[in-house]
């Protein structure tokens, strides 16, 4: 069976709840054979699966997988999920061709987050070439934009690569709902295929990692696959309270290259006008650095740390999401990998708030996060030769980790010269007593901390 738009789809899910009930049982049988239509696959994770790109540590289960149709697909659509009061459906796109959305009510706004590939025309969040707006799947580093499109667009086109998207609505009415707590609409808003099983989860209760006490809390997530089972990308989805201090600093040294992602989030609910990411720009000096001001007892607030390198602040409110906040290469825009293959990233974390008074009562912030392949969030060079408040740095050779892990392995005294040799190991040692120290998630490695710094801006006023 082969949909050409997301209409037809919508009109075949609302026939019956005994169709849905139907599918569900189809697709808990296995995997379906997609090549040569556009049927996407839903299926829940099997009991002691452990696909690539589900956080195993704190959610080994219960994650839905979703498989892309075949290469001769044109438009594939999945089923829609709400989640949280939003409405989420991955479309795939071919390349230079069209998905045509359903009209929009009057009541709602259209938004669109690209996985994989561009799209023309759908905003001006992009590079304009060709008399086109190419739209892709990051921004330029360390920055907000919208994933809004007008709603006078009813036709969204992809480039020359095709592209995989994931299309949401949400309702004005949802948009300026503060969510007080957690138990109720629109947080408890659930539907699609296998929705019972997206249940919100104090991370306490499923980590060892501390929190006790804390709303801090995280959902399994959606796993989008290849059509041959490979990773694409993960998406999942937090929250906590502006009151707790939750997300602390953090990065991915933890990771390898058989799980390295770029994360992008977007906010759903901002319980106000500073909530948003807070980042550094690693081997820099804040000259204006002051210690910690007292802490009000208000949760994550900006400032409230003692890290010396220059921070920025990405204030993002529901519908907005942030460029890479990963390390660049300059010279490609991939993004810079570390010794293990991982993903190098600086500290960073969500904040709630700047030392000013909370809500009465109290607000949660939720955000998504999507977990990009490395390769699939490479950043157009036209986005980074004028931006320089990026983490711009090449990745280490080889024969530089190889030094850094074993300075008398064979492979480290073949292909480096002895100055090579004490340079890098110096600037590990020099680096490492300054290394930030461990976030909640992960920390610096050595290997991490002594890649060779790129240039980027230090000064600010």
């Amino acid at each position: 069976m082969k949909f050409s738009n997301f209409a037809e789809v919508l009109l075949l899910t609302v026939i019956g709840a005994a169709f849905a009930q139907d599918q569900d049982v189809a697709a808990a049988v296995g995997p379906a054979v997609t090549d040569g239509d556009c049927s996407i696959d839903v299926r829940l994770q099997a009991e002691g699966e452990t696909p690539i790109g589900v956080p195993t540590d704190w959610h080994p289960d219960d994650n839905i997988i979703v498989k892309l149709a075949g290469s001769t697909c044109d438009v594939g659509v999945s089923p829609t999920w709400t989640i949280s009061g939003w409405e989420n459906t991955i479309v795939q796109i071919a390349p230079n061709t069209a998905f045509k959305p359903p009209a929009l009510a009057d009541n709602k706004r259209q938004l669109v987050k690209i996985m994989r590939g561009t799209l023309l025309d759908v905003n001006v969040n992009g590079i304009f070439t060709d008399g086109h707006w190419e739209t892709h799947a990051v921004n330029a580093p360390n920055r907000a934009f919208s994933m809004y499109v007008d709603s006078a667009v009813d036709e969204i086109m992809a480039g020359e690569d095709g592209a995989v998207i994931v299309y949401m609505t949400v309702t004005e009415e949802i948009l300026s709902t503060p969510i007080t707590d957690m138990t109720s609409s629109p947080v408890t808003d659930m539907a699609g295929p296998y929705s019972e099983n997206l249940k919100w989860n104090k991370f306490a209760d499923v980590t060892d990692w501390g929190f006790d006490g804390v709303e801090f809390w995280n959902m399994a997530g959606i796993l989008l696959q290849e059509n041959d089972g490979t990773r694409l990308a993960n998406m999942q989805w937090w929250t906590f309270r502006e009151d707790f201090n939750a997300d602390n600093y953090h990065d991915h040294a933890g990771l390898t290259a058989e799980n390295a992602f770029g994360e992008i989030h977007m906010a759903m609910y901002a319980p106000n006008g500073v909530s948003g990411m807070q980042t550094t720009l690693m081997g820099t000096e804040n000259k204006n650095y002051t210690p910690n001001p007292e802490d009000l007892g208000i949760g994550n607030t900006y400032n409230q740390n003692d890290n010396t390198e220059v921070q920025i602040a990405i204030p993002m409110p529901p519908g907005y999401a942030h460029g890479p906040l990963w390390s660049v290469e300059p010279d490609t825009g991939e993004p810079t990998r570390m010794c293990s293959g991982a993903v190098q990233y600086p500290p960073h974390r969500w904040l709630i708030s700047a030392n000013g008074a909370p809500n009465e009562p109290l607000r949660y912030v939720m955000w998504v996060a999507y977990e990009h392949l490395p390769e699939d969030v490479t950043v157009p060079l036209k986005m980074i030769t004028e931006w320089p408040n990026a983490n711009l740095q090449n990745t280490m050779t080889p024969a530089e980790c190889a030094v850094v892990e074993d300075p008398t392995s064979p492979g480290a005294t073949e292909t480096a010269a002895p100055a090579d040799t004490a340079e890098v190991e110096a600037q590990a040692a020099d680096l490492d007593e300054d290394a930030p120290s461990s976030g909640a998630y992960f920390s610096y490695p050595t290997t991490l901390v002594a890649v060779v710094l790129g240039s980027i801006l230090v000064a600010i006023a």
